[in-house]
């Protein structure tokens, strides 16, 4: 990589609510061409599209706003470029939002914003599912089940309208719902011109995308030996280093905490795998065995000779549907007996559930501290004495809103036992939370169009 033209783009987020100052402090210690950072799951489409339902100008990552207003500064003088999936459900917002704050700092004549839209299906929702199944894809229930409650429906594009709006001149691109590793691929295509069929080169810049996706998991925070990683209090967030010709070294700021090695970026290359030979994306079908990992020492490790094929026709498309309530009941309990003490709980709240005629459909109770975390896996671990203290977790759905009140209205009466409490965590009531769920499914890709705007008005169609 020595004599070839190197791209360095650093990881600012890896999820919504990761600590807003991370992208100032790794700028501030060092030079990268683009800063991605990643916000978006499946379960931060539903908190987005309950935020919604409040207020329809929210929808996307607000964190990101602090950020920005935070780093503008910096990447007006240093040319950094940002490409964040902030947008969620509401981009042009979002975008909105971003000019203004460019716009406040004096700096529209410099940083220039776009947008990636396209990715939402609801208006045409009646359309497609008329000609198309939208089974559920992890578990193959037929989409007449939900199709009523749908209340977001977003395509998974890839990363070639991120590099359109950079072919725009963007200096900040905002997308919806893209794949994760597109925000790294999409600055890498338009930086080196990789074709369309490049698949080694492309499947290249998906693991480098992997690598940076999830922030700090890879340097020693999703490491199982994280007892022997230095400085996790404050872990340095990853930077990739690409060459045209599909070399990649994963690095760190130097003088941060956390570790790059073998071991590190192993744990999270598999993250999240789970066909190693077919790692399914927009734009590449990468073979996660062809992968050489190279430790260079000063917390450096090359990935080459990775090798890819054509992608899957069709999209991944992550819907959100209504899916009733839940309520939320905590109770704290200390030695002695402290797991039969929340046992007693759990008999006496489903007694209540039983004299009250509460409707549910479901309902879990969790003991945490005596094996909940580990599930069935506990019957097969060693088990440690009894122990000193327990949380006892009791939640329920159902599609009754006031049947959840009803129940949410018990945590305060179980301070006069059985068991006696040790305090409360968690107020005197217990929550009541709309309930929306996540339906994956697919959609053939050549239906969909992404579009990029630019906040002055410029459009373009890719």
């Amino acid at each position: 990589m020595a004599d070839e033209r190197i791209i360095r783009i650093g990881s600012g987020s890896g999820s919504w609510g990761n600590d807003i100052t991370e992208p100032r402090e790794l700028l501030s210690r060092t030079h990268v061409n683009y800063l991605v950072m990643d916000y978006l799951a499946e379960l931060t489409l539903s908190i987005m599209r309950r935020q919604m339902d409040r207020n329809p100008e929210a929808g996307f990552a607000t964190d990101f706003l602090a950020v920005l207003e935070d780093i503008l500064p910096l990447i007006a003088k240093s040319g950094t470029k940002i490409v964040t999936n902030a947008g969620g459900l509401n981009p042009r917002t979002c975008g909105r939002m971003v000019a203004e704050l460019v716009e406040k700092a004096g700096l529209s004549s410099r940083i220039k914003v776009a947008i990636v839209d396209g990715d939402d299906l609801l208006p045409r929702l009646s359309e497609f599912s008329s000609a198309l199944p939208f089974d559920n894809a992890d578990d193959g229930r037929p989409f007449s089940e939900v199709a009523r409650r749908i209340v977001s429906a977003n395509a998974y594009f890839g990363a070639q309208p991120i590099r359109e709006a950079l072919d725009g001149d963007a200096s900040i691109v905002i997308a919806g719902r893209c794949v994760d590793v597109a925000l790294t691929l999409g600055p890498l295509i338009h930086e080196f011109g990789w074709g369309e069929q490049e698949w080694d080169r492309l499947a290249a810049g998906t693991v480098a995308g992997h690598l940076l996706e999830c922030g700090p998991q890879a340097t020693g925070g999703n490491h199982q030996g994280w007892q022997d990683i230095p400085g996790l209090e404050h872990v340095g967030y990853p930077i990739a280093e690409v060459s045209e010709n599909g070399d990649v070294v994963l690095t760190k700021a130097s003088g941060t905490g956390g570790a790059v090695n073998r071991r590190t970026v192993t744990d999270q290359l598999l993250h999240e795998v789970f066909d190693p030979r077919h790692f399914l994306s927009p734009d590449v079908t990468v073979d996660w065995t062809t992968i050489e990992l190279n430790e260079l020492g000063d917390d450096r490790v090359r990935l080459s000779g990775i090798k890819g094929t054509p992608p899957p026709s069709t999209l991944k498309v992550s819907m959100t549907y209504r899916d009733g309530y839940k309520a939320i009941l905590m109770w704290p309990y200390a030695w002695p007996d402290a797991e039969k003490k929340a046992q007693a709980a759990f008999r006496k709240i489903e007694h209540t559930i039983k004299r009250h005629g509460l409707r549910f459909d479901e309902t879990r109770a969790d003991i945490f501290g005596a094996g909940a975390i580990h599930g069935r896996r506990s019957n097969v671990l060693p088990r440690a004495a009894e122990p000193l203290e327990v949380i006892a977790r009791f939640a329920a759905h159902t599609e009754h809103k006031e049947d959840a009140g009803r129940l949410a209205s018990q945590q305060a009466p179980m301070h006069y036992g059985p068991p006696g409490l040790a305090g409360q965590i968690a107020g005197g009531k217990g929550q009541v939370l709309s309930v929306y769920s996540h339906w994956p499914t697919l959609i053939p890709g050549d239906l969909l169009t992404p579009t990029v705007e630019f906040m002055g008005g410029q459009d373009c169609h890719g």
